[in-house]
């Protein structure tokens, strides 16, 4: 088939050199006329680590990363009040879990970006789509100033403000959270962020959190209204880090380092179907991969192992179905228990931590602490984390491992 993938984040790359390996016409399309990683460090999943790993991805970007076995979420300092612990998780609570890696968002788009390249995929920068359309010789793909190809499969993967959703009239939900954040990398040399996420909450309106992100670097992550983000980059650093001292904890020095706050936002989207499909017999189709088909807040820190986990499951429904109709079909009812669950557990994690909802902070933070010492509680809760999970007790894994 001649494919043309709309993006070139971490979805559509992977799925460019998954289906370039297996023999079709590949074409990627970005918008940034000179492609940057955008964003803060991410948290990479097992689930995630093992989709690299068949790209002979991970190997390098172990090497630039930190494992990440550790999970603190602790209640900020309150008057006479100090800061206490709600929850303390480590991934060997769950034997066998393979701890997450704190990813310089830099490093693995460099990694994906020069895999493609190495397999000689043709990438058109600079062109903004504004949609696809069915056409009697296949899928256009437009622009302002009109079509600029025709493809038999025109994959989506620009992002949840998709344009290839929007033109495909699938979109089931797309809700932008009122809550997102500002964040900043700064270098970490001492480590001092270790091998562990930390969080401090204060009520659901406020919290910071301390991501490692590679070598010698960290995220932050400072929760706020996304009406008020810019107001808080106003009134500048020094009033920020004044307000976020008493969140700060043992990282109070990574404070010192932010040179600059940068906003991200979070939106909720579900489609009715991630694909459509046109033509006289079917033969040709728009799909979706990505937060282009469920973006979510990053809550859970899964989405870019969801992500790997589309790409990975669309390249494997395409290699193993005689018809493109079947292999979408295929991919549709792969994802769908997957996406479901992490969809379902993270709206329903943001008004604990991420609203105006203030009184949910009271139970929130007199039963973590209770809920963390139950047996067979903590397995659950590290289980939920790997990325991998289709209910409490049930797990997705890559295709050609079943």
């Amino acid at each position: 088939m001649r494919v043309g993938i709309v993006g070139l984040g971490t979805a559509g790359t992977t799925l460019a050199c998954l289906i370039a390996d297996a023999g079709h016409d590949v074409t990627v399309v970005e918008q940034a006329a000179d492609p940057r990683p955008v964003g803060a460090g991410l948290w990479l999943q097992a689930l995630g680590q093992q989709v690299l790993d068949r790209l002979d991805l991970l190997a390098p970007l172990r090497t630039r990363s930190q494992p990440v076995a550790h999970v603190e979420i602790v209640a900020a300092p309150s008057g006479r009040r100090p800061a206490r612990t709600l929850l303390d998780l480590a991934y060997d609570a769950l034997p066998g879990a393979t701890p997450a890696l704190g990813v310089h968002r830099g490093d693995l788009f460099a990694l994906l970006h020069d895999a493609v390249r190495r397999r000689g995929v043709p990438v058109r920068l600079g062109v903004a789509v504004t949609g696809v359309r069915p056409t009697p010789s296949g899928i256009a793909v437009e622009t302002a100033s009109g079509d600029l190809d025709v493809f038999d499969l025109v994959v989506g993967g620009d992002g949840g403000r998709s344009r290839v959703r929007a033109s495909m009239g699938v979109t089931a939900r797309d809700r932008p959270y009122a809550y997102g954040a500002l964040w900043a990398i700064v270098d970490d040399v001492e480590e001092t962020a270790g091998g562990t996420l930390y969080q401090c909450v204060g009520g659901t309106r406020e919290y910071l959190g301390v991501l490692p992100t590679g070598r010698g670097r960290a995220s932050l992550f400072w929760s706020v209204r996304h009406a008020d983000a810019a107001g808080v980059v106003t009134r500048g650093l020094s009033a920020w880090r004044e307000r976020a001292a008493r969140f700060a904890g043992p990282h109070a020095a990574l404070l010192d380092r932010v040179e600059a706050l940068l906003p991200a936002a979070y939106r909720d989207v579900v489609v009715r179907t991630p694909y459509r499909l046109a033509g006289p017999r079917d033969e040709h189709a728009a799909v979706l991969v990505g937060d282009s088909a469920h973006a979510m807040s990053p809550q859970l820190g899964t989405g870019t192992s969801l992500a790997l986990a589309d790409a990975w499951s669309l390249a494997h429904a395409l290699g193993h179905h005689p018809t493109l109709a079947g292999a979408l079909a295929a991919y549709r009812r792969d994802r769908a228990a997957h996406l479901r669950w992490y969809q379902w557990a993270t709206r329903l994690m943001m008004p604990v931590f991420q609203s105006d909802l203030t009184p949910l902070a009271v139970p929130r933070d007199a039963l973590a602490p209770l809920t963390g010492r139950v047996p067979g509680v903590p397995p659950l809760l590290v289980g939920v984390l790997c990325g991998d999970r289709t209910s409490p007790w049930t797990t997705w894994r890559l295709p050609e491992a079943r």
